[in-house]
């Protein structure tokens, strides 16, 4: 097994990337920089309670950084990535890059 795989399987068996859920919202939030708590909710399809929890693993990682603001329109849950997060999630897509198919 390559290096690459190895440190890709153990990224992958850490609980904040264990998720195509998390996975799909670090790499959102890694495109967009940030979004609210309503827009994820839209772009993932999944239940607010699902979404809240998964939020909440990727929050206790240190991968996002979770913050409420008020608008015009009312409150609102902004969320982003932390530099920790960046980190992650860029080692994530270098390492998925450097795989090998036969």
């Amino acid at each position: 097994m390559s290096e690459e795989l190895k440190k890709l399987m153990e990224l992958l068996s850490s609980q904040a990337f264990s998720s195509s859920a998390r996975i799909g919202i670090l790499l959102a939030l890694l495109y967009l920089g940030k979004m609210s708590f309503a827009d994820l909710l839209r772009s993932l399809d999944l239940p607010k309670s699902s979404l809240y929890a998964h939020i909440q693993v990727l929050e206790d990682a240190g991968l996002i950084s979770v913050r409420k603001v008020f608008t015009v329109d009312g409150p609102r849950t902004i969320i982003q990535l932390t530099d920790k997060g960046k980190e992650e999630v860029m080692l994530y897509i270098s390492l998925v890059k450097q795989l090998k198919f036969d």
